[in-house]
Formats: structure tokens, C-alpha cells, sequence
């Protein structure tokens, strides 16, 4: 009986080695086309991000200019803010 379990033992010892060296021979393609899955080609395609809201800055007070309102210029955009200061 122990005759028989040593050559099991050899045979899934033999088995195993064979299957460990396919496996390190074979490239990564060839391992996952054994799965199933397709191989991956370039990047993968990122999620699409939500449009942001679009941010209304408030515009400069003085008549006829459409320029953003400066964040110290009271109301004014950096060119008329200085004459306003100006001003007074």
C-alpha cells in the first residue's frame, strides 16, 4: 500500500511542476485568454466627470464695461476701481 502512495505522491509531485513551468513559460496574454478575458489594449477609458456649474461672476459697475468685478474693487474691475478710488 505504501508503494501506491508514493507513486501518487511522485505522479501529483511530477503534475505539478509541469503545470507551474507552463504557466512561467507562457506570456500574460495566453493566461488570460484561458480565462476568458479579453486582453486589455491601451488605457482604460476614465468615468466621465460631472459638468461642473458654471460660476456667473458679478461684473464691473462702471457703465459700458463688461470686464469681471475685481475682489477688493468694490464693485469695479482693477482698471476702474483705481480711478474710483481715485475719485475720492
Amino acid at each position: 500500500m505504501s508503494t501506491l502512495t508514493t507513486v501518487i505522491e511522485k505522479a501529483a509531485r511530477e503534475f505539478a511542476q509541469t503545470i507551474i513551468g507552463a504557466v512561467k513559460e507562457s506570456s500574460l496574454q495566453e493566461l488570460l485568454a484561458l480565462q476568458g478575458v479579453a486582453p486589455r489594449r491601451g488605457r482604460q477609458p476614465q468615468a466621465k466627470a460631472k459638468a461642473r456649474k458654471k460660476i456667473k461672476w458679478p461684473k464691473c459697475k462702471a457703465s459700458g464695461c463688461k470686464k469681471n468685478a475685481w475682489a477688493r474693487g468694490k464693485g469695479y474691475c482693477g482698471e476702474h476701481a483705481k480711478t474710483a478710488k481715485a475719485k475720492k
